[in-house]
């Protein structure tokens, strides 16, 4: 039977509330070899078990540890003192113990979803063709959310971790990412998509500077969608695909799609590149499972966010997909999929509590289709959140 290597994604109150002396040993008898510890998280509201009932705030694009700015290099958006602790006591203690227990601590970093630098700096915000900014997603393509990119890279692989789990490093939807969200028209996922894409200064230069003309293109698509919120949406039932965008827009919006592709290929290379030379492996959080719930596959979908899983397959060290699905042979299928078109080590993402894992059957069947597929590399989201009772099926499942 192929072993399994699990790592459990964790807020940092894991550690706030206990020690890392007492949680790490803790850890390892269930079957756990390191854990993806949030350093830098966007906002929520859980309700938190493993420690005793608790109903948690996290504060939006905070830093969980002191920045070090000398990592940041001119020009970049830097983490603002509020956002981040005073000292690093926390992560150089877990990090210390950790390494005592060849116990592995990764960074889970949250790149463009976040709050906090889009308030403070509005022009780095996905901006769509209404000059609308979606405060809560940094557009990647802007030279200075770059800059920051890069430097929480480095400011996270000199501290000694492992690896970066690396989530949100691309677009979003335009319902992602806010508190009672209002949208009282019904849109299809067509005019999502182009009310969502942005259309700011630097993806509209990145267009130009590859021979096209931004602004005939912005102004098509704003000229369609004005046209929904006038009268009604007239692509509802159809799916989003490339192939109707260009039947709605134009073969110029395929292509507009394609250079901002290539420009994020370009983000993942040159943090990659700070990963490799700090001896630090790379993996990717892939949302696209979560595009469409009730799709079998995931990686066809993958361009919505900006992602050509063609060129990402030679950047990155590790896909990791959020394989949030009820079944088994669901499960199984997505991994599959992610096998079959990109080629690269694969990290499952779990849950092993509700919505998806409701019984040690239904997670022991899970893991055992991973490992059929020769799939060893599995995390489980989210520890905080998991009782006693959820720890042990993990321990069932991969022990």
């Amino acid at each position: 039977m192929i072993p399994i290597n699990a790592n459990a994604f964790t807020f940092p109150f894991t550690f706030i509330n206990e020690s890392a002396e007492k949680v790490i040993p803790e850890l390892m008898g269930y079957g756990f070899s390191g854990v993806n510890l949030a350093l830098n998280y966007h906002g929520s509201r859980d309700l938190l078990l493993r420690q005793g009932v608790q109903l948690k705030y996290l504060v939006d694009g905070f830093h969980y540890y002191k920045c070090d700015q000398s990592m940041y290099e001119k020009g970049a958006l830097i983490p603002a003192k509020s956002s981040q602790y005073s000292d690093n006591k926390l992560i150089e203690t877990v990090i210390k113990t950790a390494k005592t227990n060849d116990f592995k601590i990764n960074a889970w970093a949250v790149y463009m979803h976040n709050s906090a630098i889009g308030m403070e700096n509005p022009d780095a915000t996905v901006t769509n063709v209404f000059g609308n900014r979606f405060l809560s997603e940094l557009c990647p393509i802007n030279p200075s959310v770059l800059k920051y990119a890069i430097g929480l890279t480095k400011d996270l692989c000199n501290r000694g971790i492992s690896a970066i789990t690396a989530e949100s490093l691309h677009f979003h939807g335009a319902r992602h990412g806010e508190h009672h969200e209002r949208f009282f028209i019904q849109l299809s996922p067509i005019s999502e998509f182009l009310f969502s894409l942005c259309f700011c200064t630097y993806c509209k230069d990145n267009f130009k500077e590859n021979g096209f003309e931004p602004d005939l293109l912005a102004n098509k698509v704003k000229l369609k969608l004005q046209g929904v919120f006038d009268s009604q949406d007239p692509w509802i039932g159809k799916e989003l695909s490339k192939e109707i965008l260009g039947e709605i827009i134009g073969p110029e919006i395929l292509d507009y799609l394609s250079c901002r592709e290539n420009k994020l290929a370009q983000t993942y290379k040159a943090i990659v590149d700070v990963c490799n030379s700090f001896g630090v492996t790379f993996k990717f959080v892939d949302q696209s499972p979560l595009l469409d719930m009730e799709a079998a596959t995931a990686t066809e979908n993958s361009w919505q966010v900006g992602v050509d899983n063609m060129q990402l397959k030679k950047i990155v060290d590790f896909y990791e997909p959020l394989l949030y699905r009820p079944s088994a042979e669901q499960v199984a299928y997505l991994a599959k999929d992610y096998l079959t078109h990109t080629g690269k080590n694969l990290t499952a993402i779990l849950r092993p509590t509700y919505p998806d894992s409701t019984t040690t059957d239904n997670l022991v069947d899970k893991i055992s289709k991973l490992r059929e597929l020769e799939v060893s590399n599995i995390d489980f989201y989210l520890l905080d959140t998991m009782r006693k009772k959820d720890l042990q099926s993990i321990s069932s499942a991969i022990n």
